[in-house]
């Protein structure tokens, strides 16, 4: 079975010794730096983000590691522990090639600091290696936008915040990689905490912390395994949906709109606009209640409250397919469930679960069983604990 626990962050040691071997032991530029930032997994509030709604993510312990060391010129020399080949470039011309695939995150980066006169005093050599599963929902896009910014941050002493570079990051997807996100992975990934959901306006970018209940809920993520491509999905088509629908109603976040005001506009929305809108309203009050629900410690709405997320997010959003379902109803049927949705923004993808504690390798297993069974496929499912945001981490 597909079944994965412990810790996230790899050995930093033999990261380390990857990038000597990869890049030299010794370099006139400096010291080997060491940045981590971790993926997310939202437990509520999905493709709400970029209507300036609340989202309920949490940081995990699992992400990507970035070791870098300046250089004395300005050659930008790139490799990754995970994938075959490296890259070379120019830190001064940039620009974006799909030929760089990963590293189009890191480029995009040194371009959109560059865009705002913070440009890196020189070239790098730099080395990824990370954990999270590529396409599945868990933001390693963001993950690795926010090590590199919070890198590079670093590196050129530009003083950002944690939102700063979270917007940094989200103007690399949406300018550079080509896809119209929201801010909710990359603030996750900037301002996680060990412990914390974040509760997320992303209208106005505030944060409020919402301990997470650990000892009662042991959060769990299942991967359908399809790997899924954002930019080339349906993501796009869905947020100009939801924008002609706000357009419609004369609000420039559809969030703000009522479940009523929606149904009454009904003749002015075509049936798609009037699927996508009622979704994200919903959303929004199920996400206002998840977080009473969290903070009342009341596990049992909050896992209804997932249900009723999931099922909006297939019937309204259209956005799980088949594998997210099966998944999702293999999660329901376990005795151990608490809750279990799909997370991000779908197509394939990750379902977050959570599971009453000594119960989660049996919902694990019964997990893996059932999906097999409906679909044919493997599910992989991780034991995830949470984690604090972007940051450098100490040499070892």
């Amino acid at each position: 079975m597909g079944l994965q626990r412990g810790s996230a962050l790899r050995d930093l040691t033999q990261v380390r010794d990857a990038f000597e071997r990869e890049f030299g032991e010794a370099a006139a530029g400096g010291p080997i730096r060491t940045f981590f930032a971790p993926g997310r997994v939202n437990l509520i509030g999905d493709h709400i983000d970029y209507s300036g709604g609340l989202v309920l993510p949490i940081a995990i312990d699992r992400g990507t590691v970035v070791m870098i060391r300046e250089r004395p010129d300005d050659v930008i020399r790139a490799s990754s522990l995970d994938r075959v080949g490296s890259v070379r470039a120019d830190v001064r011309q940039t620009g974006f090639d799909a030929a760089h695939d990963w590293f189009s995150y890191v480029l995009g980066v040194v371009d959109v600091l560059a865009a705002d006169g913070l440009s890196l005093p020189g070239g790098f050599d730099l080395l990824v290696a990370g954990d999270i599963p590529d396409g599945g929902g868990l933001s390693s896009s963001a993950s690795l936008e926010l090590a590199a910014a919070c890198a590079f941050n670093s590196l050129g002493g530009f003083g950002l915040d944690a939102t700063a570079l979270a917007l940094v990051g989200q103007r690399v997807e949406n300018d550079y990689i080509g896809v119209d996100c929201g801010i909710m992975d990359q603030l996750a990934v900037a301002r996680g905490r060990a412990g914390q959901a974040m509760l997320m306006d992303c209208a106005s970018l505030n944060v409020t912390y919402v301990p997470f209940p650990h000892d009662r809920a042991v959060l769990i993520v299942a991967n359908t395994n399809p790997r899924r491509s954002l930019s080339g999905s349906a993501y796009n088509d869905r947020r100009a949906a939801v924008e002609r629908a706000a357009a419609k109603l004369g609000t420039e976040h559809l969030v703000a709109a009522s479940l009523a005001e929606v149904e009454a506009a009904a003749g002015e929305l075509s049936a798609e606009e009037l699927r996508r809108a009622r979704h994200t309203v919903t959303e929004q009050a199920r996400v206002v209640a998840a977080a009473a629900a969290l903070q009342q410690g009341d596990l049992a709405a909050f896992g209804r409250l997932m249900r009723e997320s999931h099922e909006s997010l297939r019937d309204d959003f259209e956005v799980t397919g088949p594998q997210l379902d099966a998944l999702a109803e293999a999660a329901w049927a376990q005795p151990g469930t608490i809750g279990a949705r799909m997370t991000g923004a779908g197509f394939g993808g990750c379902a977050v679960v959570l599971a009453r504690p000594g119960t989660e390798d049996t919902v694990m297993a019964g997990i893996d069983r059932d999906y097999l069974e409906a679909t044919g496929v493997r599910s992989t499912c991780i034991v995830m604990g949470s984690g604090d945001g972007a940051r450098e981490v100490a040499a070892q």
